[in-house]
């Protein structure tokens, strides 16, 4: 099977190509423009096999040794003085191992300049299953080939518009299970929300950062008009959640004549792109600044630059000089103090960024763990569970806020996903900080009574 979609090896991928090209030179004479280097926050990795004609029926994605090699890319990047990118590996079951070991020889051969994210396909299930996503976080997802447990840096795009997630919402029990393994291993989440409706839309995703404090969500997509979610939206998110970002893609510029331009499908070719994006430039990079100056500048610290390259033609040369070029007219009309911030320190950041320190005391007595492994096997009932956790708050093990714990009106009915935390934390899958955090949130929200 695998050899009938003609996947190549490695070292096809990964081979020497020439890069003896000059820098390309400006086409517009824009008033503003930013001059320094780049980060690009959202970059699809070009395929290992052709895919067929039913899983794309607009365009086809790049492809590695066809449209564009590992050594074609960097030396794309030099040439647009782009330091690095956060590069999404599609995880299909049948080339898993291919797929984390081009990974595991791009770092080692090109250290820090495309950091892996791993973004999960399935025509069924919206997400990888938890326990499995934790052995490929872990460095023992393959059956015969181990990498370094911290080759993979995020998780996503998590599409939500694609035909897998229909009916899912951010804080449905998967996804709060599939936060907690991130958690536990420092992984970005990135995330394409869906406007279904508005106020389902930014509840599940409020819902779900809000429940998950040490998880470094990152947000794609959205506009002024409504594609997909709304500028509003995610100005709100930003000001609530400090471990909230945003990723401000070329691509979702959209021009006030249609879908943005590099998914636009009524165009089909790189003639037609290069054509349109031309006709528009300088009028675009305008009314796009009216539009997003204010969240950039308002939120210096969590919004960052990328363009979401992923079809073939958007590998071309001229095409990635115009959307670069395109990009440092944008990041010019910016305030001076936002622009480095934007353009490549907030990504950098990201990934500098240690986990942060549980304030909480964590020594918790052997018996306390053990009740929590037998509850969530169902050997004991709720309230034995509460029990044990009415003790952590006696003894000071876990802090309440007193006004909260006093004026608590929740119920011992619990929520699954505490159950498989609790699990989890017996198994010692997640640690005794993360455990405790579950229940702080529990109490704090009044959804558990433990007067």
């Amino acid at each position: 099977m695998i050899s009938s979609i003609g996947i190549m090896s490695i070292p096809d991928v990964l081979a020497q190509t020439s890069c003896d090209f000059d820098p390309q030179q400006r086409e517009f004479n824009t008033k503003n423009f930013y001059t320094g280097p780049l980060f690009d926050a959202h970059l699809h990795m070009p395929l290992l096999f052709t895919q067929p004609f039913a899983f794309d029926e607009i365009a086809q994605d790049a492809v590695l040794g066809t449209d564009i090699t590992i050594e074609g890319l960097i030396c794309q990047m030099d040439k647009e003085n782009i330091n690095g990118i956060f590069g999404f590996y599609q995880i299909h079951d049948f080339i898993l191992e291919q797929t984390i070991k081009l990974a595991n020889d791009t770092e080692d051969k090109y250290p820090g300049r495309i950091t892996t994210f791993i973004l999960p396909v399935s025509m069924t299930l919206p997400l990888i299953e938890p326990q499995k996503l934790d052995k490929i976080l872990d460095g023992t997802g393959t059956s015969s080939y181990q990498y370094s447990n911290d080759l993979i840096k995020g998780y996503g795009e998590l599409a939500m518009y694609g035909p897998s997630y229909v009916g899912a919402n951010l804080d449905d029990p998967i996804f709060l299970e599939t936060y907690k393994i991130l958690q536990k291993h420092d992984v970005i989440v990135m995330i394409h929300p869906k406007d279904i409706p508005k106020s389902q839309h930014l509840k599940s995703l409020s819902n779900a950062i809000d429940l998950n404090p040490d998880v470094k969500f990152l947000i794609h997509g959205c506009s002024e008009s409504g594609f997909d979610c709304y500028i509003s939206d995610i100005a709100k998110i930003l000001k609530n959640y400090p471990n909230a970002y945003f990723s401000l893609d070329t691509h979702i510029f959209s021009p006030p004549l249609g879908a943005p331009y590099m998914y636009d499908h009524t165009i089909n070719s790189k003639e037609q792109f290069i054509s349109k994006f031309k006709q528009y430039f300088e009028r675009d990079v305008d009314n796009n600044l009216k539009k997003w100056k204010k969240i950039i500048e308002e939120h210096p610290d969590q919004v960052m630059w990328g363009m979401d390259r992923g079809y073939s033609w958007h590998f071309d040369e001229e095409v990635g000089g115009l959307l670069v070029e395109y990009s440092r007219a944008f990041i010019g009309g910016l305030d001076p103090e936002v622009q480095e911030k934007y353009a490549y320190k907030n990504a950098e950041q990201m990934l500098s960024q240690s986990e942060k320190s549980v304030s909480v005391e964590t020594t918790i007595p052997a018996w306390i763990k053990n009740n929590a492994g037998w509850w969530a096997d169902g050997v004991i009932d709720d309230s034995s569970f509460v029990q044990g956790i009415q003790f952590l708050i006696k003894e000071g093990i876990m802090e309440i806020p007193p006004t909260t714990q006093g004026s608590s009106s929740g119920t011992n009915e619990i929520p699954a996903w505490i159950k498989n935390n609790a699990g989890w934390w017996a198994d010692g899958v997640i640690d005794d900080s993360s455990f405790v955090q579950g229940i702080q949130f529990l109490v704090e929200k009044r959804i558990l009574n433990v007067d």
